[in-house]
């Protein structure tokens, strides 16, 4: 038998205000020799973050990830998987529901079944639920009828098996307790898509397909209470239940049973069944809510169906004539994907560079094109990109003296990035994916439509909704509805947080837009302290909409003993501001120009927290990500994504815009240390859930579409 020490199970637990379920397992989970606990909080909520942690101190084998957005049941334990990527394939991963009670033995049980069923196997326990002393079955094996599209439990509501029966195969697993080897895992994970609930339905027929052996271990039992870790109780569910429900049994059902069959043929009865199950629960009195959501997610899981069908039909069509042109067979699982991203130095760049790793580090099979300028900086050059130089260099604007010299020498197509990529499309031949992460203001519907027409996919990443340098102006309004009209004809839209999808959406008229949180890459050194008084740190481009002058007011109020630095090239119209404030307070210090990157490692060492007072923004900041990548807590302004990112993650002050009075009592705030040790915490939590190689596989199921 395998050492029991090496295959001792490692738990995956996704919490959704359930902290006072796991303060009583946790405890459990250790004793009965779990050999690591990993809890992702999908909540969102301070409280609930509070909870959590208090419930896992002392338990040095318990992990707590917080994510910075609900994911759902399946890209949560997603996340654990792949923060578990430094642990050998053959460990076990026990996916685990909080609203459970482990009988002791359990773990050592599920791991005696995976041995003994072979290492292509995933085991769950018999779970029952009831009362503790006279439990019935809730699980003990079970099938999915894809005749008639129903998952039934074997043995519900009867008395358990003999707890010392052998293992036993079965057609169906639920996600509420599964065991395999981490192998498994990653070969066939959650379908993120799907959200919440048929998730393990899903999995069961994928894992099946792959011939993956399911199978019950009546040795193990786990309590299970029916409903504990969703926010309804008892007999009766609620909305979001009924909508998921009916949509994700629509999705997963109509690709092996067809749609037609779900709605008209033998599956109709059970699918007009879970339609009216919300009356019947309330035994036909009241639930409109509850009905209209269960119209309303079959009416979704319909769409999505037909969309998958259609994408699955346009593959087949692509693949018959790569075969038909003489090309190879296989070629189709294989993406490349040109990206368009032009900006030769600075942050973006570089983000760029971490984005496209984070999806090369994830380990499906995409090759990236990004077409450069010959003036990249090296930093930026990567042997793991395709690299040629097919963009012409440009001179930068304060080069130029006036804005109609800068407008004259954009204006000539010879010398424009966006015409240079299209020149570039249209000669390549391998292209599947054209992603554009930047945007050429005005013409965006220009390079959209001339990637489809040479059959691409295109991926718009949106990183900020709108230009704030002509807010309000005829030229704003052109380029609203220009940019909007590219953004509607490209096949994905991406954007950073909830609030930017909102504003997007509702500003350029889209339909669909997907949310990809930026990450980061934890910087070497993070942790270290540089000589010297603490400071407050600005830092990154200064123009009007950041608020620098905001800052300074706010800091002549401020009575600590912390100093402010200004790090960053700063616009004309600001340079005065920051001027007149050096002069008047001497613990200002203004490190004028582009500051070099082995800098900035010194600044962010002796940062007390990196304020962010910008006035006008509607987009992520990748400074706030910096803080981040170097631990350092932030003070922010509630604009764009700033406020809902910080306050998801926990990691600092967000304070009204445009307020110099409360960015004062902020940096009086930040200066106790307490709460500034327990932001710093709060930043040290969240680098785990935004690493690029957390986030790099969202991006890259978008492009592989």
């Amino acid at each position: 038998m395998t050492d029991r020490r090496r295959r001792a199970p490692h738990v995956a637990i996704v919490n959704y205000f359930t902290s006072s379920y796991l303060a009583v397992l946790l405890p459990q989970l250790m004793a009965d020799g779990a050999a690591s606990v990993t809890v992702l909080d999908n909540s969102c909520n301070d409280e609930e973050w509070h909870a959590l942690s208090e419930a896992a101190a002392g338990q040095p084998d318990v992990r707590v990830l917080r994510s910075p957005r609900n994911v759902g049941f399946g890209g949560g334990h997603n996340i654990i998987a792949r923060h578990l990527g430094d642990l050998a394939d053959d460990e076990v991963l026990c996916v685990l529901n909080p609203d459970t009670r482990m009988e002791p033995g359990c773990l050592p049980a599920l791991s005696d079944a995976l041995d003994e069923m072979g290492p292509d196997c995933v085991v769950s326990p018999v779970i029952v639920t009831g009362a503790p002393t006279v439990p019935v079955v809730w699980f003990a094996g079970g099938d999915i009828d894809l005749r008639r599209g129903v998952v039934s439990h074997r043995g519900y509501g009867q008395p358990p098996p003999a707890p010392d029966g052998a293992a036993y195969l079965t057609g169906f697993l639920s996600g509420a307790v599964m065991a395999t080897t981490l192998r498994v895992w990653r070969s066939e994970p959650f379908d993120e898509r799907l959200f919440l609930y048929w998730e393990d339905a899903d999995l069961a027929l994928r894992w099946q397909a792959r011939g993956v052996a399911l199978a019950v271990a009546p040795r193990a039992r786990v309590w299970h209470e029916e409903g504990g870790s969703q926010t309804h109780v008892g007999e009766q569910h609620g909305a979001v239940y009924h909508r998921y429900m009916n949509r994700n049994r629509t999705v997963v059902l109509a690709a092996h049973m067809g749609l037609l069959s779900l709605l008209v043929g033998y599956g109709a009865k059970r699918t007009v069944g879970q339609l009216l199950r919300p009356a019947r629960e309330r035994r036909w009195r009241g639930g409109a809510a509850e009905c209209g959501a269960a119209l309303a997610g079959l009416l979704d899981g319909v769409r999505t169906a037909l969309l998958h069908a259609v994408a699955r039909r346009s593959v087949g069509h692509a693949h018959r004539r790569a075969v038909r042109s003489g090309g190879d067979a296989g070629a189709g699982a294989s993406t490349t994907v040109a990206v368009f991203a032009p900006t030769a130095s600075g942050g973006h760049p570089e983000y760029v560079r971490k984005a496209l790793d984070g999806v090369l580090d994830s380990g499906d099979d995409i090759r990236f094109i990004w077409p450069r300028r010959p003036d990249l900086e090296g930093r930026f050059v990567s042997d793991r990109i395709s690299q040629p130089v097919a963009i012409p260099a440009q001179r930068p604007r304060s080069d130029l003296g006036s804005t109609w010299r800068w407008v004259a020498e954009r204006a000539r197509p010879w010398r424009r990035h966006d015409m240079a990529f299209c020149l570039f499309l249209w000669r390549a031949r391998d292209v599947d994916v054209v992603l554009l992460e930047e945007i050429q203001r005005f013409t965006l519907p220009l390079v959209v439509w001339l990637s489809r027409l040479r059959d691409r996919r295109v991926v718009v990443r949106l990183h900020n909704i709108r230009r704030h340098d002509y807010t309000g102006s005829t030229v704003d309004t052109v380029d609203e509805w220009l940019t909007g009209a590219g953004l509607r004809a490209a096949d994905a839209v991406l954007v950073h947080t909830e609030g930017n999808r909102e504003v997007a959406g509702v500003r350029y008229g889209l339909a669909r837009v997907s949310v990809v949180p930026h990450g980061i890459a934890v910087a070497s050194g993070a942790d270290s302290s540089a000589a010297g008084a603490p400071t407050f740190l600005f830092f990154g481009e200064i123009r009007e909409n950041k608020g620098v002058d905001i800052l300074v007011q706010g800091y002549a109020k401020y009575a600590g003993e912390s100093a402010l630095a200004i790090a960053g090239r700063a616009e004309h119209s600001v340079r005065r501001v920051i001027d007149d404030a050096v002069d008047r307070d001497r613990r200002i210090e203004w490190i004028d120009g582009f500051v070099e990157p082995e800098r900035v490692p010194e600044l962010f060492a002796r940062a007390h927290a990196v304020v962010l007072p910008y006035t006008d923004f509607e987009a992520q900041s990748g400074v706030l990500h910096t803080a981040i990548e170097y631990g350092v807590p932030v003070i922010v302004s509630d604009v764009g994504g700033l406020g809902e990112t910080v306050r998801a993650l926990g990691i600092g002050i967000v304070v009204p815009p445009r307020d110099p009075v409360a960015l004062a009592d902020a940096l009086t705030a930040m200066d106790e240390p307490e709460r500034n040790h327990g932001f710093r915490r709060a930043v040290v939590a969240a680098q785990q859930s935004l690493e690029w190689r957390a986030i790099g596989p969202v991006l890259s199921s978008i492009l592989r579409g």
